[in-house]
């Protein structure tokens, strides 16, 4: 009996939504992975094109006869699906250093593993499967395989870890005053000396790290990820560096003396390495543009992109 035919007899009328289920389950757990792990998330048009395109190849694979065009839907499948698993991985990966909650970090690195190992493995069975019968008994092993890696991490995240998800950032006018009494009296010294090398500028050096700030601070990193998440409640460690550089940044952009000065050379002055980044933390803090802001803040007579 064909895969096919055992999951139809296995389910009768119900293999319809456990089919949109199936074939959806990667772009489900994609668009997870975005949400938990970009704190900026935000819904774009991009992330509702593979729900589009997966049923598009899928009934193509079905429907088309066998042939070029029948494999081109089928490879076509797998293919995206590989792209959004090797998403995921990137999603986890990278910045997983500027996370500064520590359950999360763990957890991105739980998920590049399986994704990056069970993927592969996933991939490479469907296409073995397309080509050669594979007995039952392996079939049963690949989905007990699925099944156990579900509970799994859904027994992990059904615990209470609302740290996991995001919250909003701290005020950047109160949260280097008002915050500060969270810090607990062990830290209190550690808080004044990362407090007074944030006055000093240090917020400015490009490729600041929290390894290296930790350093600077004396401190080991685990307790300084600890003192700027837990006591002054910033998510991630680029957020705590903007909230200081994007109110430099602003004054910067509203001094008539940098009228001509170069968006670009501001922002390498406040430890970006290039304009993009500063145009994103930028426009997220604000809701507008570098460009923008200083239009409104000068006047259309003065301005320097």
């Amino acid at each position: 009996m064909l895969a096919g035919e055992a999951s139809r007899a296995l389910f009768g009328p119900a293999i319809i939504p456990v089919s949109v289920v199936a074939i959806y389950g990667t772009v489900f757990f994609w668009w997870f992975a975005a949400a938990l792990f970009n704190d900026a998330f935000r819904w774009r048009w991009q992330h509702f094109a593979p729900a589009v395109l997966i049923p598009f190849l899928h009934i193509g694979h079905i429907w088309a006869p066998p042939g070029p065009l029948e494999k081109a839907f089928w490879y076509g499948h797998i293919g995206l699906n590989s792209i959004l698993f090797l998403d995921v991985l990137r999603l986890a990966l990278v910045n997983a250093s500027d996370d500064l909650i520590n359950p999360r970090r763990r957890f991105r690195f739980a998920i590049a593993v399986t994704v990056g190992v069970f993927g592969l493995i996933i991939a490479s069975a469907e296409t073995i499967e397309r080509n050669y019968l594979l007995p039952d008994t392996l079939r049963m092993m690949h989905a007990g395989a699925i099944f156990i890696l579900t509970v799994v991490f859904g027994a992990w995240l059904l615990r209470p870890r609302m740290v996991f998800f995001a919250q909003p950032t701290p005020d950047p006018e109160t949260s280097w005053d008002a915050q500060a009494q969270n810090v607990s009296a062990a830290d209190r010294p550690a808080y004044e000396r990362l407090m007074d090398l944030m006055n000093d500028g240090v917020y400015r050096q490009d490729g600041l790290t929290v390894a290296s700030l930790a350093e600077k601070v004396g401190v080991p990193e685990h307790q300084l990820r600890k003192l700027i998440n837990g006591a002054l409640g910033f998510r991630n460690f680029s957020s705590f560096l903007n909230a200081r550089r994007i109110d430099d940044a602003k004054s910067a952009l509203a001094d008539r003396a940098n009228a001509r000065k170069q968006i670009l050379q501001i922002a390498l002055d406040l430890g970006y390495g290039s304009i993009a980044p500063f145009n994103r933390a930028f426009k997220q803090a604000t809701g507008q543009t570098p460009t923008e802001y200083r239009k409104a803040s000068l006047g259309n007579g003065s301005e320097a992109t």
